[in-house]
């Protein structure tokens, strides 16, 4: 989910809408840049339901998250990002679907190959800040025992002086760039780990690394206490301009079926520029295995082809792909979408939100995934709660319920999800929806993931610890755009 970057749009009755937008390994200053492999799939556990749901493992799901990190965080027109278009495709091979490549607009991208930041206080052995994360367009570079200055956000100390400082924009126009920057306060809830973020691309700007509170408390200790520090670092990246890439995979539609095309899909890239495990190559891995179980069910015969075309679209870049997609030859006849963001983990709570359940278009889709919910709520694979929320805004779906032609034929976008940002919130229900399975009240409850957009958001912290989330997704979205195409066919048959 991408913080600030599209309102959803509102309708007469709705309320205004908000807009939303490395556990790592210690030291992971090196993200690999391996492809990854497509194994023999695990073994899938047995799970209350129809036939096509044995397709869906969660195991599975947990694996592919953790490939799609190793191969880096996949932002649209980076060597990572390439890497994964071409992992996706593989695995869409396999199932037996044909692919397409929608190249987005060209845009400036970044990423970060590899870091290294050594601390050396007077009088303490030099040790490794294992949670710095570089800043997007950050220049490559590096510097040996440069000393380094606490100061605030206007301080630049010189190009020959490294700075900690606590908020950060950049160098100041006809300013003087600092060797580096260590920033120490822009952090997930609990400080623990540096939110991801970006330099602006004007000027000449200084390399920049988020830190930990804790990394950060320890260097303005020693400085307090009149000992000298310097620094050690080092960075690898790339900046360019390239055109993101998005894989679209189709499943036929049954021999005479009506035109048009069901869309599933997620953003592929981390959004932040961070691992994004959970934000989101959990709604990667949702949307393949929801393909592989829909193609595998028609293959044995246990499924009949889908009375609509379905396509399994994986944005290479959030919001700016999608946008390109809706308004390329590809994007028309879209009759429907669902979306999945942030959907492998939760901070507190242990259920699933469907979004927006404030736009009337969506209101047929909700009530058949709410109808899915209510009839396996507490079975085996499926989440005990579940809730339907109000525009939030965003991510992927809101693209396509704030163009003209799904406002005006009335199409739905939603998007499933079990966390969004990164600290908890509450909303007001929306007033003759379903809200809050597990309550009366008249107000929304949102999971949050406190590794939202940070180094933090890596599968060990997020996705293998509660895989059952992606399965509660897979499950639900799988049976609840059979229902929906379902409908949508039998409104066909009795005009």
């Amino acid at each position: 989910m991408c913080l600030g970057l599209l309102t959803p749009p509102q309708e007469a009755s709705a309320e205004p809408v908000a807009s939303r937008s490395p556990a790592a390994t210690p030291g992971l200053q090196r993200p690999s840049r391996q492809e990854a492999s497509v194994e023999a799939a695990p073994k899938v556990p047995k799970v209350e339901g129809p036939a096509e749901l044995a397709g869906i493992s969660e195991a599975r799901a947990a694996k592919t998250v953790r490939e799609l990190v190793a191969l880096g965080p996949r932002m649209g027109g980076t060597r990572s990002g390439a890497a994964a278009a071409k992992y996706l495709e593989g695995r869409f091979a396999a199932m037996g679907l044909g692919t397409t490549r929608h190249l987005g607009r060209e845009q400036w991208c970044h990423q970060e190959l590899e870091w290294e930041v050594t601390v050396r206080i007077e009088g303490e052995d030099p040790y490794r800040l294992q949670r710095a994360w570089p800043w997007g367009f950050s220049p490559g570079g590096e510097g040996l025992s440069v000393p380094l200055s606490v100061g605030d956000a206007r301080s630049e100390p010189g190009s020959d002086r490294a700075l900690l400082t606590d908020s950060y924009m950049g160098v100041r126009r006809k300013g003087t760039p600092s060797n580096v920057v260590l920033v120490d306060n822009a952090n997930t809830i609990d400080g623990e780990w540096p939110v991801c973020r970006s330099l602006r691309r004007r000027g000449t700007q200084a390399p920049a690394f988020g830190i930990s509170s804790e990394e950060g408390a320890r260097i303005r200790a020693a400085v307090e206490d009149g000992k000298e520090v310097f620094l050690d670092w080092s960075l690898e990246t790339e900046i360019r301009q390239a055109q993101p890439v998005t894989v679209v995979a189709t499943l036929p539609a049954a021999k005479g079926a009506a035109a048009g095309h069901f869309l599933v899909c997620a953003h592929g890239d981390s959004d932040s520029g961070g691992p994004g495990a959970n934000d989101n190559a959990s709604g990667v891995a949702i949307v393949l295995e929801i393909a592989a179980a829909w193609s595998a069910a028609i293959a044995a015969g246990t499924l009949e082809p889908p009375p609509r075309e379905v396509r399994f679209a994986v944005w290479g870049s959030e919001i700016a792909s999608t946008r390109a997609y809706l308004e390329s030859e590809l994007g028309e006849g879209v009759l429907g979408v669902m979306n999945f963001d942030q959907a492998g983990y939760g901070s507190t709570g242990q259920r699933l939100h469907v979004e927006p359940d404030d736009l009337g278009a969506n209101a047929a889709f909700i009530d058949v995934a709410a109808g899915v919910l209510r009839k396996h709520a507490g079975k085996a694979g499926f989440p005990e709660r579940w809730a339907t929320n109000k525009s939030l805004g965003g991510t992927d779906s809101y693209v396509f319920s704030g163009s003209r032609r799904f406002r005006d034929e009335r199409l739905p976008a939603v998007t499933l999800y079990t966390s969004a940002w990164g600290q908890p919130d509450e909303h007001p229900a929306t007033p003759g929806m379903p809200g809050e399975s597990w309550s009366e009240r008249d107000r929304v409850a949102i999971d949050y993931d406190r590794f939202y957009h940070s180094a933090g958001d890596t599968p060990e912290n997020t996705t293998d610890k509660e895989p059952e989330n992606m399965g509660w997704c897979a499950r639900v979205g799988l049976l609840a755009t059979l229902d929906y195409l379902g409908s949508l066919e039998a409104g066909r048959s009795s005009k």
